[in-house]
Order: C-alpha cells, then sequence, then structure tokens
C-alpha cells in the first residue's frame, strides 16, 4: 500500500493520467447540476408565471425539487445495476444525451405544469447512475489512499455549478426568461460533455490507450484485495449490504446529509428573495458567494480523509459544527453577515461530501461498487433529497417563513453528527 502522504501527482514516474478522469468528471457534474439546479434559481420566476402564492410556491416548488430527487434515487437503485453491466464509458455517454434532452424539454413544455413536471421525473431517470458510473471509475482508477481526493475533485463541480450558476444563469433568466436558460442548458450537454467523455474516459487503466505501464502498476498496488464475482440477479447484488451494518449507518448518514444539503441548496434563492427582500437581478452574488467556500472545504477536507484515515469522525465533527452555523446564519442581522455565516456553514459542512465516497468504495467490495453506491445514493437522494426541500416547504407553508424552514435543518445536523460518530467507532475510517 502506498503512502497517504502521496501527491496528487503519485509517486515519482507514476505519471498522471489517472487524474484526467476525475477533471472531466467534475465538468460532468458541474454541467449535471446546473441541469437539476435551475429550477432552484428559476423558482420566483417560475412562480410568478404560474401565479403562485407565497404558501403556493412552498408547496409546488417543494413538489418540483423533490420529484426529481425520487426519480433520482430509482434510477441509482434500479438502473446502476445495467449500468455497471455495460460499464461506465458507454453508461456515461448515453446519460448524457437523455438528462440533455429531457433539460431542453422542460424549457418547451414549462408552459404546463404537469408536462414540465414529468420532464423532472425523466431528468432524475437520467442523471440516476451518474455517481455510481464515476464512484466505480474511482476505485478502478484510483489506489486506496488518494480515493478522497480522486472523489474530491469531481465532487467540486457540485459547488462550482452552485457559483458560476447564479452568475451566469440569473441574467439569462432575467433577460429571455427561464424557458429559454433550460433550452440552452440542455444544448450545452451535448456539446461539451460528450466530446470529453469520449476522449478521455476509460473504464480500466488497462483499457486507456495512453497510460504509461508503470502508472498502471501503481494503481494496481494499491488496490484491496476484496475481489467478488459480479453477475447474477439485482437480489444476489444487493443482498450483501442489506446485511451489513456498516452499510446502513452510511446510508443514515447519507440520507440526513442530503436532506440538510438540499434543504438548504433548493431554498436559498428564495429565502433572499422573499425572505430577505433582495431584488432577483442581485440574486447571483449573494448565492454564489457561499459555494465559493466549499471548493476550499473539500480540498481541505479530502486531503485530512486522505492524510488521517478518519473520513467519518472529520464528517460528524463537522455535521455538529455546522448546526450551530445553520442557526446563526439564517438569523443573520444583516445579508451581508447572512452571506458570511453561511459561507462558513458550507464551508464546515463540506466534512462529508469530502469523503462520502472514499467511505463507500471502502465498505463496498469493487466488482460491487456501482451497485452498492447506486443502491446507497439512490437511497439517501431519494429520501433525502426528495424530503430535505419539502421539510423546508412544509414549515415555509405552515409559519410563512422562510428563516424558520432554513433553521430546522440545524437538528438534522446535529443527529448527522452523532450517525457519523459512531460510524466511525466501527470502521474506523
Amino acid at each position: 500500500m502506498q503512502s497517504s502522504s502521496t501527491t496528487f501527482g503519485g509517486g515519482a514516474g507514476t505519471g498522471r493520467v489517472r487524474w484526467q478522469i476525475p477533471l472531466v468528471l467534475m465538468i460532468t457534474v458541474f454541467i449535471g447540476y446546473l441541469d437539476r439546479g435551475n429550477i432552484n434559481l428559476a423558482l420566483p420566476k417560475i412562480a410568478e408565471t404560474y401565479g403562485w402564492t407565497k404558501a403556493q410556491t412552498g408547496e409546488y416548488g417543494g413538489l418540483l425539487m423533490s420529484i426529481f430527487y425520487i426519480a433520482y434515487g430509482l434510477a441509482n437503485i434500479f438502473i446502476s445495476p445495467l449500468g455497471e453491466r455495460f460499464g461506465p464509458r458507454k453508461s456515461l455517454l448515453c446519460i448524457v444525451v437523455l438528462w440533455s434532452v429531457f433539460t431542453a424539454l422542460g424549457g418547451v413544455l414549462g408552459l404546463m405544469f404537469v408536462p414540465f413536471i414529468i420532464t423532472r421525473v425523466f431528468l432524475g431517470l437520467s442523471e440516476g447512475i451518474h455517481f455510481p458510473m464515476m464512484n466505480t471509475l474511482t476505485k478502478e482508477w484510483f489506489p486506496a489512499n488518494e480515493r478522497s481526493r480522486g472523489n474530491g475533485i469531481y465532487v467540486v463541480g457540485i459547488f462550482v455549478a452552485s457559483i458560476l450558476g447564479p452568475i451566469f444563469l440569473v441574467p439569462i433568466v432575467d433577460v429571455a426568461g427561464w424557458r429559454i436558460m433550460f433550452v440552452i442548458l440542455g444544448g450545452i450537454g451535448l456539446v461539451v460533455s460528450l466530446p470529453l467523455i469520449w476522449r478521455f474516459i476509460h473504464d480500466t487503466p488497462r483499457k486507456h490507450p495512453r497510460i504509461t505501464p508503470s502508472e498502471v502498476s501503481y494503481i494496481e498496488a494499491g488496490m484491496e484485495r476484496d475481489e467478488t464475482a459480479a453477475g447474477g440477479s439485482f437480489w444476489s447484488q444487493v443482498k450483501p449490504f442489506l446485511s451489513s451494518l456498516p452499510f446502513w449507518v452510511a446510508l443514515l448518514g447519507g440520507i440526513l446529509n442530503n436532506a440538510i444539503a438540499h434543504g438548504l441548496l433548493n431554498w436559498l434563492p428564495t429565502y433572499f428573495t422573499q425572505e430577505r427582500g433582495l431584488p432577483f437581478s442581485e440574486l447571483w452574488y449573494v448565492v454564489s458567494l457561499p459555494y465559493v467556500f466549499s471548493i476550499f472545504g473539500v480540498i481541505l477536507w479530502s486531503y485530512l480523509g486522505d492524510r488521517t484515515n478518519r473520513r467519518a469522525l472529520i464528517a460528524g465533527i463537522g455535521f455538529i459544527v455546522t448546526a450551530g452555523l445553520t442557526y446563526f446564519a439564517a438569523t443573520g442581522a444583516t445579508i451581508l453577515v447572512t452571506v458570511l455565516l453561511f459561507s462558513l456553514t458550507i464551508f464546515v459542512n463540506m466534512t462529508y461530501p469530502s469523503n462520502e465516497f472514499a467511505i463507500m468504495q471502502r465498505i463496498l467490495p469493487r466488482n460491487r461498487v456501482a451497485t452498492g453506491v447506486g443502491l446507497y445514493n439512490g437511497l439517501a437522494m431519494m429520501i433525502g433529497g426528495g424530503l430535505g426541500p419539502v421539510i423546508v416547504g412544509t414549515v415555509v407553508s405552515m409559519t410563512g417563513s422562510y428563516t424558520s424552514g432554513i433553521m430546522t435543518l440545524g437538528a438534522l445536523c446535529l443527529l448527522a453528527g452523532a450517525v457519523m460518530i459512531t460510524l466511525h467507532r466501527i470502521i474506523r475510517y
């Protein structure tokens, strides 16, 4: 096993081809998250289009957000084994085409609410196996001591989308309308992501035409010897996970994290415009700035995860600190104070996303990563990602306060912290 102090380039003479993989995946994540997250930025304008009241915005907006995550979760669980059979490269090429088309159709059909919801369902189904396939690539391409960083690079795409999305998309929505924005995003996926995947993504190091033998040897020397035979029915593939205590504890942590992250991410733009009275045209900077800190968080926490091998413990402490910061951020006296506190909140909360998939890759055998991560990510996203926006939306609908809705996420942070500390005691990783 290689030393945990290995740099991003690996040992001397090992090569750097493997680092191209997560960089390309980061771009696909960036575009994919713009496609799924455009609803958050557009919601104030969508509410105007449909003439919704604040209570209706909470109810119907929560539905638009959550329906995606339900479909996304189902695809993670039931389509990931199919993606595992065809391989990451073919699967990624296929789903990029599908999610780009359904994003564009959301703009074309957006004036009719029911067809609009249907496009969100198919968008969720299309994006569902994205992370399972990327996890498969990470475990195939990186020795164990580099995986937090290997995962962390493409996870950064989420937060780059959160930063740049408002900067680029708010002006488009303001000038051309939210439906045109959907169509533009659909086109970008086809023009940018497809060629990059075709050129740079290969299922395993030995299938890559431009990798050196020394880099292949370096990667394979750092792999765990935990292999099982692939194949069999869906039940035979997931049965080992259902009897694994670490898997279920990790899943509970993932559910809570998704409820927290998506509850905050989905409602933050509407919180600033409708609760704090910020003009929509100024939304871009107050929503983007907090996520600048997320990138620094991923860099720091993924490095510490690889360095210390205490990934679950780092995430647990981070959740507990996030709980207190969420309360102070939601009650900030001025918009500037609120933005700064939300920035610190998101920075600390990155302790979990920075190490999440390295933890799962530790728990799962190599030939079951796509199926295992699909089951994990599907349930975590479907339950947590689906409930998070609804929880906040329900509190808003009941109290008329977006501040109260966001503050409910702090209690979930405390519970998540306890779960991750428990996981650390079980797996010591």
